[in-house]
């Protein structure tokens, strides 16, 4: 009889809350993400602005018409870095924020929320820069 009751007290129960820290994991994570994802952030920033006349330009070097070699290149390498690591960090993000949560019964919200911090460490950057430059 008492086993039945103690069975009973433990449903009636309220389940455990979880540990405090384990709320703030998910920004956390994001936060770590940020860092390698400053490369593709960066070179959308170039491609928006340094290198915007050869942003979208295919021509070869020798039939461009968006300036000097430098300009060529470096949009090149913009290019590269945009789509290659950038496509690789949504890959990324997409499985940690969105599929894994959905896989293990975690609240999927609040890390597609969080994900809203992953440029909070290029922001960063950028105004340490302009701080102290």
């Amino acid at each position: 009889m008492r086993i039945q009751e103690d069975q009973a007290d433990q449903e009636t129960r309220a389940p455990a809350r979880r540990p405090r820290w384990r709320r703030f994991a998910p920004v956390g994570i994001n936060l770590m993400f940020g860092v390698p994802a400053v490369i593709p952030l960066h070179s959308a920033w170039l491609l928006l602005t340094d290198y915007r006349s050869c942003a979208l330009d295919t021509a070869p070097v020798g039939l461009s018409d968006c300036g000097d070699i430098s300009v060529v290149e470096g949009a090149g390498w913009a290019r590269l870095g945009l789509l290659v690591l950038g496509g690789l960090g949504l890959l990324l993000v997409l499985a940690v924020d969105v599929l894994f949560p959905a896989a293990t019964g975690r609240p999927w919200r609040r890390w597609l929320a969080a994900s809203l911090a992953i440029p909070v460490p290029y922001l960063l950057a950028v105004l340490t820069f302009a701080i102290f430059d």
